[in-house]
Parts: C-alpha cells; structure tokens; sequence
C-alpha cells in the first residue's frame, strides 16, 4: 500500500488510551495464480494480492491465515486451521482471488491441481463450492464477510457463460464481488488487480464502515477499469462493521505527516478540499497517498523500506514523544482550522472548529449526529463519552485547537456500541402486552409482530442466472 496507509505499520498507541478489550477477528486469505491446466491461464496478481491484503489485515489486528497455491487438500486443510479458531472469534474475512466457475447457479472456487476443463463436471469435482464455505463460516452471532475477486474468463468456449452468480447470502453476512454478475474481472497490470488495488487503498482508512468503504472501492475499481467493472455486494448484516475498530496509528508519524502537508502550499489545498467531506486524520492519510515526497517513519524497530526509483524522499524528523505531536499538530491547527486573517468572522471560525471536533468524534464513534458545527447537548454528550472511554477528567467541554489536536491523534473505535443479536423467542404468550407482569410476578413475552419478528432470510435470487460460467 502506498505512502501514508502505510503507517498503520506502528503499533504505538497515545499513551492515554486504557488497554482495549479486543474483538478477536479472523481471516481466511488465498490466493491461486498457478495453475497446472494449460485451459486455466496463469493469474500473477492473484498471490500478490493476498500476500498484501494479509499484510494489511495483520496491521488492523486481524488473525490472519494465508493460503497461496492452494490444491484441493490445501483449501481442506486451511478450513480446518481456522476451524481451531472459530470459537473466539467476533468476525470471519475470507477472501479469494483466483480463478472460479458458476455451474447451475452455484460458484466454486477451483485449487491449482484443477485438471483440463473438458467439462464442467469434470471442472469441479475437487472444487470448493462457495455456498458450502459460508454454511461453514456463517453464523447468527458472527459476522462473516467474503470478498471474491475471482470473476475471470470461460476457459469452456460455448456451452458456458461468463461471470458468476448471485448468492444466498448466510445470516449476518457480507459478500463483495470484484464485479457486477454476468460481468469478468481483469486480472491488472500492476501489482494487484483493480479490485484489491482499491480495496488495500481503502481498508486502513480510518473511520470507514464497510459500506462507506464499498462506495469507495466499488468507484476506484471503476475509475480503474475505465467503466469495465463494477464491484458488487450483496449483505445481510446486522450491525455495521469497522475494519480500523482496533487501529493504533503512531501519533508521532501522524504529526509528522500533517506538519509536511501544511508546509505545501499545493498539499496544503488538498487538505483542505478533503476536509469538507472527511474528518481530519482521514484527510491527511488521504492527501498523504498523493505526495510522493511524504511517507511515514516505519514502526519502532523496522528498517525504513527502500526508496523507489526516481522518488525523492524527504527527511523525516518526527517527534519522538505524544507531548511533543501535540504542540506540534496544535501549532499546525492555529493556522489550518483557525485562521490567521484579520478579516476572518470570530464566528465562522468557531463554527468550523466546532464542526472539525465533531467529525473527529464521529470517527472515533463517539458522536452520532449530524456534523453542523453547531456545539450543543449533543456535542456535550459525545464529548463526554469520549471523556469516559479514554478514563479521562473532563478538562473541557467547549471544542478547542487543543482538543481537536489530541482526537487528530487517536486511532481505533473509541467509543462502541455493539448491537446484541437476540435468539428467537421459542414461545409466545397469546394475549399478553409489552411489559405486562401476572400475578406470579413473572414477566409475560410478548406475541411476536411484525416489529419484533426476527428477519426472514434473504429470498434465493440464485435461479435464473446462467447455467455455467467462469468467475
């Protein structure tokens, strides 16, 4: 990943934050680029695009499994790996980038020692089918997530369509697709194909629900292809997910970062264009992948990565302590937020200061209203949880430089409201009232409605798609 996103490799946090209590997450990576059929053509970017999503999910504190080349009995002995992990975990990510094939509406993922596809049976016997790997994964308290950039051509010739089909997604489920169905994927000239170049572009940025970051990664992905192709996703999820819940960025890199971007007039621009739509960490990051000349120091202990050919480094001199950010980011903000010019309305600046520190709450999920700069209950309420999360004395209530310069530079989810997924009732009472209590003193359950009633799940939108097809 490119330049600023690359500085969630530091792994210290502000020296305030309590310890965290982590949500063990779990991934499931492959990548199959070799394939021994001459009819499968060779897929380069397919192991490099797992080897660097891995690398990114080990950033964002995920459990990370990665299976490169896998045969048939690899993919059945990496399932059972993470098998031995299932218990823990909040949140399963399995993602595949190789090759596939829709036969009749199903998908299947196919191992390397796939053998000649002289027919579509043939193709499949030793493949994984995918509606299988989200029955195994899937569940009613955990949310699940596939992401399948695995969409190529027909190998068949007649008789099979290209592209793949749509799913019946499982309970609490995500499912992302490097295309639109019917549609193929390229596997791309660079480093990565289109699709997981987006997505690693995206992922670490912080702040983002995975739905925020599909609008992202589905509009990169086709600015990319030039229109060719169009990310798509299906969802069943029953709460919002963050894949940055549990990032720790180095605040020293951070105030290293913006002081670079104020000190350019050009990137001093874009800073200030992003922050109409972005809080400010989210900005800098952003404007951050932009500049060459800027990148983060490495995390304590690395060797700083080698310079690319033709690129001009600058020469970091970061802060080596949080006290020290701080004066220098509250220094940068005067400017940057403030304002220097005598001209400037009192007023109007006191709105956008308001208005930065409510962004800065909202990404770290403390404030849920609208942005608006204006500071009122509500703003008092968020600022006060944060207070509480961090176990912090209240030093203010009013938005300040200060303040704003000390939420710039942490990271993660600070305040969390997880969403309890209640099990079906087993038996309703038939004339009872919410709340009601008979004469026992035990409280009576409600006839379930159609506001209480579990979801239904998902209608099978899988019929009709295609009889056979390569993804």
């Amino acid at each position: 990943m490119a330049l600023l996103v690359s500085s969630v490799d530091a792994r210290t946090a502000i020296e305030e934050n309590p310890t965290p209590q982590p949500r063990n997450r779990l991934a499931i990576v492959i990548g199959n680029s070799n394939y021994q059929s001459a009819r499968l053509e060779h897929l380069p970017n397919a192991v490099t695009d797992a080897t660097k999503l891995s690398e990114s999910l080990k950033r964002l504190n995920f459990d990370v499994l990665t299976g490169t080349d896998l045969s048939a009995e690899g993919f059945a002995k990496l399932f059972q790996e993470a098998d031995a992990k299932l218990a823990g975990a909040s949140a399963v990510l399995i993602f595949y980038a190789g090759h596939g094939v829709q036969v009749r509406g199903e998908n299947y993922l196919l191992p390397v020692n796939t053998p000649d596809p002289e027919n579509l049976e043939k193709l499949t016997a030793h493949a994984t089918r995918l509606n299988d790997v989200i029955a195994r994964f899937a569940r009613r308290d955990r949310q699940t997530f596939v992401f399948l950039d695995a969409c190529r051509n027909n190998p068949l010739g007649a008789g099979a369509s290209n592209g793949l089909a749509q799913i019946e997604v499982g309970e609490n489920t995500f499912v992302a697709f490097a295309t639109q169905p019917g549609n193929v994927t390229v596997d791309g000239n660079g480093d990565n194909s289109p699709f997981t170049t987006a997505l690693l572009k995206n992922l670490e940025i912080p702040g983002l629900s995975i739905s925020d970051m599909m609008i992202r990664v589905r509009n990169e992905t086709e600015s990319l292809t030039v229109g060719r192709q169009v990310p798509w996703d299906q969802s069943n999820l029953r709460e919002q997910f963050y894949f940055t819940e549990q990032q720790e960025l180095d605040p020293a890199a951070l105030s290293a970062s913006l002081s670079r971007i104020l000190s350019d007039p050009v990137a001093k621009k874009k800073l200030q264009i992003e922050l109409a739509s972005n809080d400010l960490q989210t900005a800098v990051l952003i404007v951050g992948q932009t500049l060459r000349s800027i990148q983060m120091p490495p995390a304590s202990g690395e060797t700083p990565p080698p310079a690319s050919e033709g690129t001009q480094v600058a020469n970091l001199s970061a802060p080596q302590s949080v006290d020290d950010a701080r004066k220098t980011v509250v220094s940068g903000l005067e400017t940057l937020i403030v304002g220097t010019s005598a001209g400037e309305a009192d007023e109007q600046k006191e709105i956008e200061l308001a208005r930065s520190v409510q962004t800065e709450l909202r990404r770290l999920g403390c404030y849920r209203m609208p942005v608006d700069g204006e500071w009122g209950k509500g703003s008092v309420r968020a600022l006060n949880d944060y207070y509480k999360n961090t176990k912090r004395i209240a030093s203010t209530t009013e938005p300040s430089v200060e303040l704003l310069g000390d939420l710039f530079l942490r990271s993660g989810r600070i305040c969390k409201q997880p969403v309890v997924v209640k099990k079906k009732p087993t038996s309703v009472a038939s004339d009872s009232s919410p709340g009601r209590v008979n004469a026992g003193g035990r409280k009576q359950v409600r006839r379930a409605t159609s506001e209480n009633r579990p979801a239904p799940p998902p209608p099978d939108i899988s019929g009709g798609i295609g009889i056979g097809g390569i993804f």
